[in-house]
């Protein structure tokens, strides 16, 4: 850019200066009139000829005004603006936050889109399609094609635009001077249009350059390169994700399951209820998650995901250097494991024994997942002959009772069932089952009764002091999950009602439903139910009043209860928290009525499950107790250690500056003792000149 230049901003010509300190007296602070910030000294600017106190950082100065973004086509412009300061956009092209220093930024005047200075001048290939060819496409960068070239030197440190991976091979380069766009030619060689693929056929699929955005399929964040449905569906596909997944079925879920081999997906798992960020957080990551966090089960449809350890896995397999096929278990001990460490007989190194394994019971043997990945791997592609083997999720183990009758899977969903079957009166009951038909005030009794114990369990619950670290200053005492303790937690449990009551969850509701025994219950929960009405009689699960209840309300117990065994099944006594013990509760007791039976079966519960939680939720507390309390000392250490650091800068800054003025200092000390009128009279306070003033 030139040494002088005519700015939108200011009526005069601006000069370039090499250093803001050329027109400044020192320690005199010039902002930019742009961006308002600091002009540091040795920081190349502009400054009015004319004299007017108008600078321009240099980078600020070289912002176009206006600008057209391809990522923005709809309303015309962008122009360059000062934010505002209680502004909380994000920027449209990298989804970050503007950062204090940031408060210049390209904003939409019709739709407040905001995107970073840095960002929206980055340059971004575009396609265009040949009309007589619709699955032909062109790139373009800087409005030229971009060229098909073996290798261009230029760009050796560069970046695929849509891989973000080194040079390698073909690739389409841009020709403009200085422009690093190129794109490896196996990341752009695809058709512009995909009409029905089977993760969105619903709607064709359109190739386009974007903002970065997140694949619906393997969930990869910042993918640029996109095939995008433009039905209002928000739905994006990556360019690797373009092949087809293998899909599995899941008794689980009542639609068939993508298999991702490079997922990307940190969200919760639908089965373990973990998050691989969950599992990140803790001290030592198992090898099993290590080794198994890329691949992934997942309905798109539904936000359905199964990590790899937890989902549909072949209930058998075979393995070449042991004689016996091995079983696939939620968890096993062996003879061998001993003192508390479990071991893998192919790698013979250690295991987590809460983790799902392969094993053969006759010979003692338990070998790790990701050990026999390869022969998990080729049973769930389809291949050496392995297509009867059945597939199964974590918690299904227990369920192996005879298979589904698809005759007895009726055409209604379990939602419109419910809607033609339940009464008023049903309805009245399943909202309300403990108090329904009881007057206001014993209902009003109730509520406050479970406040009370609510309120006295408080402490035991609040390990993470969600609502201030200070409330910890304020406890006198710490729980001690004494009997006491226990007896007033299971009456607040005896007590809690949810708002909703026996309210079932959307997932079951728009599933068909499988009449089992004349109980009409969802799909994924069948087996289930098919099982236990196998092993015990109608009375033994539900009691002797079962024969009186409605068709509806048949089907709403016999969901929730196998709804809680499901639960229950996939999870470990120590990963129940305590919400999920007051739904067990709730609905167990719902179900069990006041049937002094099945009341025994609640009393059981308790005994075994009640009382480890309790044990469990002592250990979380002295654990989280202590983490918080190290945390809050390690961050007043720093704090105490800043204030140390800016003591020491200002007594070093002070005693120059008090060297600098010492002979002021003392003079001044002189006439501490006298009054000002001692010190100037009036006379030559009235008739003296004023003259120039000298100070260091």
């Amino acid at each position: 850019m030139s040494r002088e230049i005519q700015h939108y901003s200011h009526n005069h010509l601006l000069d370039q200066l090499d250093d803001i300190q050329y027109v400044s007296p020192k320690d005199f602070i010039i902002t930019c009139n742009l961006c308002e910030l600091r002009i540091d000294d040795n920081k190349k600017c502009y400054v009015c000829r004319k004299g007017c106190v108008y600078a321009l950082h240099k980078i600020c100065a070289e912002f176009p005004q206006y600008l057209d973004h391809v990522l923005h086509p709809e309303h015309g412009h962008l122009m360059l603006q000062k934010r505002s300061i209680d502004d909380t956009s994000k920027c449209y092209y990298c989804e970050n936050s503007f950062q204090n220093q940031q408060t210049l930024a390209y904003i939409c005047t019709q739709c407040s889109l905001h995107i970073h200075t840095t960002c929206a001048l980055i340059p971004i290939p575009t396609l265009i399609r040949d009309n007589d060819n619709d699955t032909k496409v062109q790139y373009l960068c800087h409005q030229h094609p971009m060229s098909l070239v073996e290798h261009d030197q230029s760009k050796d440190q560069a970046q695929c635009f849509v891989c973000q991976s080194i040079w390698s091979g073909l690739a389409y380069s841009c020709s403009s001077p200085g422009c690093k766009n190129f794109l490896h030619y196996s990341c752009a060689n695809f058709q512009s249009k995909i009409d029905h693929h089977p993760s969105h056929s619903h709607h064709p699929l359109i190739l386009q350059f974007s903002m970065p955005q997140s694949c619906n399929v393997c969930c990869k964040k910042d993918c640029r390169l996109i095939f995008r449905c433009h039905s209002e569906c928000n739905f994006n596909l990556c360019t690797e994700c373009v092949v087809p997944k293998i899909t599995v079925r899941c008794q689980s879920h009542d639609h068939s399951l993508s298999f991702v081999e490079k997922a990307f997906y940190k969200g919760i798992c639908n089965a373990c209820q973990k998050s691989y960020t969950q599992w990140s957080s803790e001290c030592v990551v198992p090898k099993e998650v290590k080794r198994t966090q890329s691949i992934l089960f997942r309905c798109v449809e539904c936000d359905f995901n199964l990590h790899f350890l937890c989902g549909p896995l072949p209930s058998i397999i075979k393995f070449d250097y042991h004689i016996h096929s091995l079983t696939l278990v939620d968890h096993y001990i062996t003879k061998d494991d001993h003192n508390e460490e479990f071991y893998c007989d192919i790698c013979e190194e250690e295991r987590d024994p809460y983790i799902r394994i392969y094993c053969c019971k006759d010979c003692d043997f338990a070998a790790h997942i990701h050990c026999l990945l390869i022969e998990i791997l080729r049973i769930i592609k389809g291949g050496g002959g392995s297509n009867d083997v059945k597939l199964m999720a974590l918690g299904e183990c227990g369920w192996t009772e005879s298979s589904i009758d698809t005759n007895d899977v009726l055409h209604t969903t379990l939602g419109q069932f419910l809607t033609n079957t339940l009464t008023d009166q049903d309805n009245a009951f399943k909202n309300n089952p403990f108090t329904f038909g009881s007057s206001s005030e014993v209902k009003t009794n109730a509520d406050q009764l479970y406040k009370s114990y609510a309120q006295a369990n408080y402490l035991l619950f609040d390990n993470q002091f969600r609502s201030s670290i200070e409330k910890i200053y304020q406890i006198n005492h710490f729980p001690s999950f004494t009997s006491n303790d226990f007896n007033f937690f299971f009456l607040e449990l005896v007590f809690y009602r949810p708002k909703e009551g026996l309210k079932l969850d959307e997932k079951y509701l728009r599933q068909k439903v499988v009449d089992i025994k004349g109980y009409k219950v969802p799909l994924t929960l069948a087996h289930i139910l098919n099982t236990l009405l196998h092993r015990y009689t109608e009375s033994h699960l539900f009691g002797e009043s079962v024969w009186n209840w409605t068709p509806g309300i048949k089907s709403v117990f016999a969901t929730t209860f196998c709804m809680v065994c499901d639960e229950m099944c996939r999870t470990n006594i120590n990963d129940v928290t305590k919400h999920l013990l007051q739904d067990w509760f709730f609905y167990l007791n719902a179900v069990a009525g006041t049937r002094c039976r099945n009341w025994a079966i609640l009393m059981k519960f308790i005994d075994k499950i009640m009382k480890r939680f309790f044990c469990f939720e002592a250990m979380r507390y002295e654990k989280d107790i202590k983490k918080k309390l190290q945390g809050r000392i390690a961050d007043l250490k720093a704090e105490l250690k800043k204030c140390e650091e800016k003591l020491d800068m200002f007594n070093t800054h002070m005693a120059q500056t008090m060297e600098k003025i010492k002979d002021p200092i003392n003079d001044a000390l002189s006439f501490k003792e006298k009054t000002v009128d001692q010190i100037i009279s009036f006379d030559e306070l009235l008739y003296s000149e004023f003259g120039d003033i000298d100070f260091p």
